[in-house]
């Protein structure tokens, strides 16, 4: 399986809501996510080391966003880097994300940076 079919597994799995298999399956334990903007603005911004770090930011997504879904629209892949155009959707919100992959030869993801609109994230939060 190549990178971008191990990406579209874990984004099957997250809309799934399979969480234990994707953190299992999917993400390396020197795994790096990166969400933009300044700690403690933004739920989810900063640097998440380690599947704890990421599970515990992506674990408040359910109280922030009803009916979150991530729907990948295409993908663009060079070796084990991918980048991925995806149609994001909650209550209150309809807008577009990027994520960059890195996959590591276990196949499994070692860094993810999102370039997520956060304005409409933001402004979708449950109050």
């Amino acid at each position: 399986m190549d990178a971008k079919e191990r990406t579209k597994m874990g984004y099957d799995l997250f809309n799934k809501g399979d969480m234990e298999t994707f953190f299992k399956e999917m993400v390396d334990e020197n795994t790096t996510w990166t969400f933009p903007g300044k700690e403690g603005v933004h739920p989810l911004s900063g640097v998440h080391k380690g599947p704890q770090a990421m599970m515990a930011a992506m674990g408040k997504i359910p109280a922030l966003w009803s009916n979150f879904h991530l729907t990948p629209i295409d993908m663009i892949g060079e070796g084990n880097k991918v980048f991925v155009r995806a149609k994001a959707t909650a209550d209150g919100m309809d807008t577009m994300f990027g994520h960059y992959f890195e996959i590591g030869e276990n196949g499994k993801m070692l860094t993810m940076m999102t370039f997520d609109d956060t304005l409409s994230m933001f402004n979708a939060m449950k109050k």
